[in-house]
């Protein structure tokens, strides 16, 4: 019996050689964090608004060690408004701060002294290096911005795409979500196939096993 497993055991190790190896080729999902980007520290000292048809922006940078990522959602600090209106639009533009980098989009931010938060994921926006998030005013003076004025950060502008103005002596409220691309944190999942792909190898490995067993039991009976 012994030599009969001996002789079957190169075999074995093959196919377990097989299987490791298809495990290692397998695709994997990788775990990711969302990461907020902000330059204000949260608090409201002041608010401002912007005339009809201006602008207020900021411009972002990845942190280091993100080159690229997925732009989830942007996030504007209402203070109130003042019965005109709600809605603004939401401009993504890259690094130049005038290329558009998906369709504007009207959002009705509509919750007062809160975060409003507009989804982007089904945009599939990729930014890479510098990007910026711009809103629009279709109202005059409506609704009001959140301003933290604790300190002054260089990320905050009006004005319209092409022709920004720096001035502004706050951190304005304006806030992206993104997530890495490449950047794995938590370690990685397997696919729900991968038992599937696995199983045949397995099963195969479970019945060249047994076939020796049964084999090397008939021979030391004979």
């Amino acid at each position: 019996m012994l030599t009969m497993m001996t002789r079957k055991l190169p075999l074995i190790l093959v196919l377990m050689a097989m299987i490791v190896s298809t495990v290692s080729f397998l695709p994997v999902q990788e775990a990711r964090a969302s990461l907020e980007l902000a330059y204000d520290d949260g608090d409201k000292e002041a608010r401002t608004s912007a005339p009809q048809g201006g602008y207020f922006a900021v411009k972002f940078s990845l942190p280091s060690g993100c080159s690229m990522a997925n732009l989830l959602s942007a996030r504007f600090y209402k203070v109130a408004s003042q019965g005109g209106g709600t809605n603004v639009v939401f401009h993504i533009l890259g690094s130049n701060g005038v290329t558009e980098l998906t369709t504007p989009v009207t959002y009705d931010i509509a919750v007062d002294n809160s975060w409003n938060e507009l989804g982007l994921s089904s945009k599939n926006i990729v930014v890479t290096g510098d990007f910026w998030v711009a809103v629009e005013y279709l109202t005059a003076d409506d609704p009001y911005l959140g301003l933290d004025t604790s300190s002054v950060a260089g990320r905050s502008y009006s004005g319209t795409p092409g022709f920004w103005n720096p001035g502004i002596q706050a951190n304005l409220m304006i806030r992206a979500v993104i997530e890495c691309i490449g950047a794995p944190v938590g370690g990685v999942v397997l696919p729900t196939n991968a038992l599937a792909i696995l199983a045949p190898f397995a099963a195969l490995a479970g019945l060249i096993v047994a076939v020796s067993a049964v084999i090397a039991v008939k021979r030391r009976r004979d």
